[in-house]
C-alpha cells in the first residue's frame, strides 16, 4: 500500500480549481456555490482561471466566493494560427501547471465549469487518494459505456483500430509503439481529477503536452497527455467511482426528486454532476429534461444546479 504524503493530523491544504470564459461564468458560478455550503469545514482554497472573464465577473467571484481569480496563460509559444483567439481553451492547456495557479495547496483538485458538487464526500476520496500519491480520477470506461472501443470492420475479420487515444496518438505524431499501448485503454476524464501537489505526474504531463502541442488537437491534449502519463509512464493511478464525475447520458433521481442518483443500482447519490455535451442547457437553465426516478415516474428538471435548490413538493412528477 502506497504511503500517505502526509502524517496523520498534519491537515493538508486542499484546493478546488476551475475555469472558464465570460459565457461560462453562470456555470462558474453555480459550481461555487454547490462548493460553498462544504467549504466551512477545513482550509479549502478556490481558484478560478480567467479565460476571458469580464471585469465584473471577477469582482463577482471574489466578492461572493473569496475565490482566488488568476489570468490563466498558453504556456506554450503557440502560433496565433493554431489558437485564433479561442483563450477558453487556456483553461485545458494549463491544467498541467495547476500547482503554479494554487500556490498555497498541498492536494489539489479540478473540476470542470460545467459541473457541481451535489456531496463532497467524491472529492474526500478523490483528496486522499490523491493524498497517496495518486491521480485521482474516473474512467470512461465504466457500466455506462456504450462501447468499450471503437472499431471500422475493413473485411475478412479484419478490423481498424479507430479508439479516441489512438487517433489522437497518430494525429499528435507519437510513437506507433506508444500509440499501441493507448490503443484499448479506457480514456481518462480530466473534467474532474485530483493530484498532490509533490507528485511526479504534473511534471511528466508538462513533457507529454510539449511533445505533441505542435500537432494535436488543442481541445483535447491535456486529456490524452494524461492519459500517457499513467498508461505510457507508469505513474500510479486510482480509478473512481463513476458518482465522483458522473456524466450523460443516462439519469435518475431520488423518489422525491430531491437528489440525482445513479442510473443504476444501488442508486448512490451522485457527488459531481458533469453536464458535460449538454450545450443546449449549458446556455440555458429554462431547458428542462425528463429524469427517472428510482420507484417509476418521471421528473422534469434541469440537471443544472439551481435546479436541485427546489423543494420536491414543487417538482412535478408523472407516472410512466
Amino acid at each position: 500500500m502506497t504511503e500517505t504524503l502526509f502524517k496523520s493530523g498534519s491537515g493538508p491544504r486542499r484546493a478546488i480549481v476551475t475555469g472558464g470564459d465570460a459565457a461560462y461564468y453562470p456555470l462558474i458560478y453555480e459550481l461555487l456555490t454547490s462548493i460553498r455550503r462544504f467549504r466551512g469545514r477545513e482550509a479549502l482554497d478556490i481558484v478560478v482561471l480567467d479565460c476571458g472573464l469580464q471585469p465584473d465577473q471577477i469582482v463577482s467571484l471574489r466578492r461572493a466566493f473569496a475565490a482566488e481569480v488568476r489570468t490563466a496563460q498558453w504556456h506554450y509559444a503557440l502560433p496565433p494560427g493554431r489558437t485564433r483567439g479561442r483563450d477558453h481553451l487556456k483553461a485545458l492547456i494549463a491544467r498541467p501547471f495547476l500547482p503554479d495557479y494554487a500556490p498555497r495547496a498541498d492536494l489539489i483538485a479540478w473540476v470542470d465549469a460545467d459541473a457541481w458538487v451535489q456531496d463532497f464526500a467524491a472529492l474526500d476520496m478523490m483528496f486522499e487518494a490523491a493524498g497517496r500519491g495518486h491521480l485521482a480520477i474516473v474512467s470512461q470506461n465504466s457500466r455506462y459505456s456504450a462501447r468499450t472501443i471503437s472499431l471500422r470492420w475493413l473485411g475478412f475479420g479484419l478490423a481498424e483500430v479507430r479508439s479516441i487515444l489512438y487517433k489522437n496518438a497518430r494525429k499528435a505524431g507519437v510513437r506507433e509503439r506508444d500509440a499501441r499501448i493507448m490503443a484499448d485503454r479506457g480514456t481518462l476524464n480530466c473534467g474532474v481529477f485530483a493530484l498532490a501537489r509533490t507528485a511526479p505526474h504534473w511534471e511528466a504531463w508538462r513533457k507529454r503536452q510539449a511533445q505533441v502541442i505542435k500537432k494535436a488537437r488543442l481541445f483535447s491534449s491535456d486529456q490524452f497527455t494524461l492519459g500517457m502519463t499513467i498508461y505510457v509512464d507508469g505513474l500510479p493511478v486510482t480509478l473512481m467511482p463513476e458518482t465522483c464525475n458522473y456524466t450523460p447520458p443516462l439519469w435518475r433521481c431520488s423518489d422525491d426528486g430531491c437528489e440525482l442518483v445513479e442510473y443504476y443500482p444501488p442508486y448512490n447519490r451522485l457527488g459531481v454532476v458533469h453536464l458535460a455535451g449538454l450545450e443546449e442547457m449549458r446556455r440555458d437553465l429554462n431547458v428542462v429534461t425528463d429524469i427517472e426516478c428510482v420507484s417509476g415516474g418521471t421528473i422534469r428538471k434541469s440537471l443544472r444546479q439551481p435546479a436541485w435548490q427546489i423543494p420536491a413538493k414543487k417538482s412535478t412528477i408523472s407516472s410512466r
